[in-house]
């Protein structure tokens, strides 16, 4: 069985990044979905943001066993984010985070539902930066 508790620890970012980190830990445990996501330098799972040469906003990578030995690396391209996010970065930036939090909740891209939700690409970064109620229902119905 995944967790829903869990550290994760912020590896050779600025405090803008903590801080965008922090907001997106916040984002999932202040809601109702009995998320536990804290920041320790110990941690196994880790997370980091660059300037990368790729097309992606954010990158989850995890290895080991869902439920027994899971970690996972968060990216997230802070070049990429700046080419398109215009006057909104910090916004943008905070929707990618909590999205990427989201995959280290069992949380799958896309999902197939018209409800709004934030693991969804075409969601409006700018605006949606918190779970919504169909990623907390998902959240609830993984882990009973």
């Amino acid at each position: 069985m995944p967790k829903r508790s869990f550290n994760v620890k912020a590896v050779g970012i600025n405090p803008t990044w903590v801080g965008f980190l922090d907001t997106g830990r916040k984002n999932w445990n202040n809601t109702s979905a009995g998320t536990s996501i804290g920041r320790k330098s110990n941690a196994k799972a880790t997370f980091t943001a660059g300037r990368y040469n790729t097309s992606w906003y954010g990158l989850y990578s995890p290895s080991g066993i869902r439920g027994i030995n899971r970690v996972f690396k968060i990216k997230v391209n802070a070049k990429k984010l700046a080419a398109n996010s215009g006057s909104k970065m910090t916004q943008w930036s905070r929707s990618t985070t909590t999205h990427e939090l989201g995959h280290a909740l069992s949380l799958d891209d896309n999902p197939n539902t018209s409800k709004a939700s934030l693991m969804k690409h075409g969601r409006n970064r700018a605006t949606v930066q918190k779970p919504k109620a169909y990623d907390i229902s998902e959240v609830k119905r993984i882990y009973g």
